[in-house]
């Protein structure tokens, strides 16, 4: 029995450890790790196509999606949550930023705030990976 159940736990281990083999390296951020500019605020990545996040930066795969973003440190009693489309390219890592007016505004917009390279990362084996990964889900 114990070598049955240690049978399963190994086979769920190589499971678990082969989809991240399959994960594409992008990435959103909602807090870039650098200054941000006047007007510019950080962001909560709150869902990426409907999936929860409770934290970031997110690993996602390339292709379109549909982002939900809210202002870290809103005036607003209320949350402020706007959706933003991003077509993500492999090895690519999304700074997410929220730009207004003026701090006391509550309008705003959601953007790009700057984007770069994910250093080791080969844009057409991820692109591969990714399109792996989608007929491996199509097929279940």
């Amino acid at each position: 029995m114990k070598a049955v159940l240690k049978t399963m736990l190994l086979s769920m281990g190589s499971l678990v450890l082969g989809a991240c083999q399959m994960a594409p390296l992008s990435y959103l951020n909602g807090n870039p790790d650098r200054p941000l500019p006047m007007h510019e605020y950080p962001v909560h990545i709150v869902a990426v196509d409907q999936q929860a996040y409770l934290s970031g930066p997110v690993q996602v795969t390339p292709g379109k999606h549909q982002v939900l973003l809210q202002l870290k440190h809103s005036t607003s009693h209320v949350p402020a949550q706007k959706i933003m489309l991003l077509d993500v390219q492999p090895c690519t890592r999304y700074y997410l930023t929220a730009t207004k007016v003026s701090i006391m505004d509550s309008k705003w917009e959601p953007r790009v705030f700057d984007s770069e390279n994910v250093g080791g990362c080969n844009a057409d084996e991820e692109l591969k990976k990714a399109e792996a990964s989608s007929a491996a889900k199509a097929v279940k």
